[in-house]
């Protein structure tokens, strides 16, 4: 009876370091992929952020103008062409209901006006705090004067019902990041 245990934890062992060491060897080779396909969801978060409309094929086209910004205190790229910046996208990270939430707010060139939001990164319940992602929910905080901030839900700016929490949450995110960094992109100080 002692021999049948001792096979069973012996195959259990097998089978696992032979799907561990598959499940190792297919993300070793699709590494690249992977770092390819995250950074070509930045750059789509960053042309949304930035209310720019775009097709799959532009979307390369379209970001050799955006550079990354040089503050160390945090992220941000702007869109230039030439010496004239046009837009900006700053990056935000804060805590949702069950995790961390990131992405990018976009702002007008002459600082004035939040052009858009997208996010690229929320672990929230799908189907309530999840919906964030969804384009109505992000719609709302399209071509806002920043001259009107802090902004609070009502007056065109609606929760999500039964996430109350990840809303609320979004909206701190975007307040903070409006007081805090706006004013300090670009050079501005």
């Amino acid at each position: 009876m002692k021999k049948g245990y001792i096979y069973t934890i012996i195959f259990m062992f097998l089978i696992a370091f032979v799907f561990s060491a598959i499940l190792a060897t297919t993300n070793a080779l699709s590494k690249d992929k992977i770092e390819n396909n995250e950074a070509l969801l930045e750059k789509v978060a960053i042309l949304t952020a930035m209310n720019i409309k775009f097709t799959t094929d532009e979307i390369i086209k379209l970001s050799e103008n955006i550079v990354r910004g040089n503050n160390s205190d945090f992220i941000y790229y702007q869109l230039e062409y030439g010496t004239v910046i046009e837009k900006y996208a700053i990056y935000f990270e804060g805590a949702g209901l069950w995790g961390t939430i990131t992405g990018y707010i976009g702002i007008s060139g002459d600082l004035t006006t939040m052009l858009g939001i997208d996010f690229t990164y929320q672990n929230e319940t799908p189907g309530l705090g999840g919906r964030i992602e969804e384009q109505w929910y992000k719609n709302q905080f399209t071509n806002l004067l920043i001259s009107n901030f802090p902004i609070e839900y009502g007056e065109g700016i609606d929760a999500i019902t039964g996430a109350t929490s990840t809303s609320n949450a979004v909206i701190k995110m975007i307040n903070e990041t409006i007081s805090s960094k706006v004013s300090r992109v670009g050079g501005v100080q």
